[in-house]
Formats: structure tokens, sequence, C-alpha cells
């Protein structure tokens, strides 16, 4: 597990080495979508808690119509999926190709940003159906175990797993950054030689993630606060995850060495 630790090392060298560019590259395409559908929602009124709750009496509701909030919150995911894929592309080409961005955000490349996000699609749909054969599992044996720690060890077990399922065939992603083809098998191959390694890695990121966002509500409870300090984390965390995937791309299709 010693390349585990060492990969570990060069994704957190990776990203903390490059804040300056990680942050030119990837904040606007990641969070001016939400931004700015926030702010249309203050200036409506409008609450995400309370909004469409069935407890909530309806003459307290702001006067906007349901279906222009509907349509809204629809675009907003559209925008926000679209420039995280900018996003995620900017970075892999920085890393990979020593790609700068253009003032604040990454150079868009169209053809391989809508090729990445389809083939995010298609994970997307890989993981939807794997979860599904995984929870009716997991969900028979917690039926007959009832207990809550084993319940709690499976889940997190399927958390782990098909995270590095994912991670498996995700060397497609990196590779539409750079106009490259590359399918599921191929990617699944690749990293076959440090597989079990990418189990360090993807554990610790998680395990990293999960404390420091039960830190922040430790502080911050309900509190709007909250807010920037989840943004932040969340932040590290994509930069963490895309940086997994430029790293094993890297190494274990271009063959480059771990530094």
């Amino acid at each position: 597990m010693d390349y585990g630790y060492r990969m570990l090392r060069h994704i957190v060298a990776q990203v903390f080495g490059n804040l300056g560019q990680a942050a030119r590259l990837t904040l606007v395409p990641t969070f001016l979508p939400a931004a700015i559908l926030l702010a249309l929602f203050m200036s409506w009124g409008v609450s995400y808690t309370t909004f469409g709750d069935p407890t909530v009496d309806p003459a307290q509701l702001p006067d906007v119509n349901p279906g222009v909030i509907f349509l809204t919150v629809l675009a907003g995911v559209v925008v926000s999926v679209i420039t995280y894929c900018w996003a995620a592309v900017g970075w892999h080409r920085f890393v990979l190709l020593e790609e700068y961005g253009r003032g604040v955000v990454p150079v868009w490349h169209g053809p391989y940003i809508m090729s990445y996000l389809g083939r995010a699609f298609l994970i997307g749909l890989f993981a939807v159906a794997v979860s599904i054969a995984a929870m009716i599992v997991i969900g028979i044996v917690i039926s007959v175990v009832q207990s809550n720690a084993i319940a709690f060890v499976l889940l997190t077990g399927f958390t782990l797993g098909l995270t590095w399922l994912i991670t498996r065939v995700g060397l497609i992603l990196p590779a539409a950054a750079l106009g490259q083809k590359m399918s599921f098998g191929e990617s699944w191959e690749a990293t076959k030689p440090v597989a079990s390694h990418m189990l360090v890695p993807l554990f610790f990121i998680s395990l990293a993630m999960v404390i420091l966002n039960q830190l922040v509500i430790a502080i911050f409870g309900d509190s709007a606060l909250s807010i920037v300090p989840s943004a932040v984390l969340y932040w590290f965390q994509v930069l963490l995850n895309l940086s997994l995937m430029t790293t094993l791309y890297g190494t274990q299709v271009e063959g480059r060495t771990l530094t």
C-alpha cells in the first residue's frame, strides 16, 4: 500500500501546491451558477426549506409561480453541470498539458466539455445501476440481521466500493478533457495494476471530508454562515477527486512517475 500513500501525498501536493491556479480555473465555473440562483431565490423571498413543504401555510409563501421556480432550478442545474465539466476539463488540462486559463476561467473547449459531459452521464448511469443492485442486497441483509453496526459497515463499504468502481472506469473523463478516446474497459484495464492502492486516497479523502463537514455542523449548526465553509470543503473535495483521476491518467496511461 506504500504506492497508495505516495499517490495520496501527490494528490494533496498537486492541489495545495497550485491553489492559485485551482482558484482561477475552477471557482467561477463551479460556484457562479449556484450563487446566481441563490441570489435570485433570495430576491423572490423563496426559501429552499419552506417552498414545497406541505406543513407550511401557503399564505406565508411568496407570490411566485411554482412553474417559474421549477424551470429556474432546472436551468440552474443544467448550467451548473456544464460549468462543472468546464472547470474539470480546465483542471485536467492544466495538470497534464500545463494549459493555463484566461483570467479567472479556463479556456473553453466546447467539444471536449460536451464529450466530458456525455461520459460523466454514462458513469452516472453505471453508478445508478450498481447502486440499485447493491442496495437490494444490502437491504435484504439488514432486514435479516437487524443490526445497526452491521448496517453502518455495509453502507460505509458500499460507499467506498462504489467510489472505487467509479474511479476504475473514470479515466475516460481526463481522456475526454484531452480529446482522447477511451472505453470503460480500457480505463478498467489501465487502473488494474494500482486497483488496491487506489483505496488509500479514496478512503482518507472521504474520511477527512466527513470529519471536516461534521466539524462545520458542530460549530455553525443551522446557521447560514455554514454555507461558506461547506462550500470551501466541497471545492477541495472536487479538486482532490479530479486530481486523483488526473494522477491515475498520467501514471497509468501516459506512463508518468509520481514525484
